[in-house]
């Protein structure tokens, strides 16, 4: 009888051993999207009628807004929505809840007013 409980202690503390620990992830679980900085601009973001604060990546996520086909990125690293170029001071540019503000080197762009 001892000899069998011995038996069963080692079998249990080794599978105990084996078991317990953590185990990787299944080869075919998604993998972790790098997280990336934004002052304005997030995943999600449709933008106004313009397509004026639209989110975008890269340049080619503006392709399909025509009225704004530049990511803010290009002048901003840490902006990301879709804009394009006005005239300094101009009020009707860019459309609903977005103003053309301007730079000190006076490029202007059309932003959403979130961002403002």
């Amino acid at each position: 009888m001892r000899m069998r409980s011995i038996v069963i202690s080692m079998f249990l503390a080794i599978a105990a051993s084996c078991g317990g620990g953590e185990s990787s992830p299944p080869a075919d679980a998604a993998p972790v999207v790098d997280m990336f900085f934004s002052k304005c601009g997030m995943p999600g973001d449709v933008g106004n009628e313009l397509g004026i604060g639209k989110f975008c990546a890269s340049q080619g996520d503006c392709g399909t807004t025509t009225d704004a086909p530049l990511c803010s990125s290009l002048g901003d690293q840490d902006t990301h929505f879709c804009t394009k170029t006005c005239p300094m001071g101009s009020t009707d540019q860019c459309g609903t809840a977005a103003m053309c503000v301007c730079n000190g080197g006076g490029q202007c762009g059309c932003t959403p007013n979130t961002c403002l």
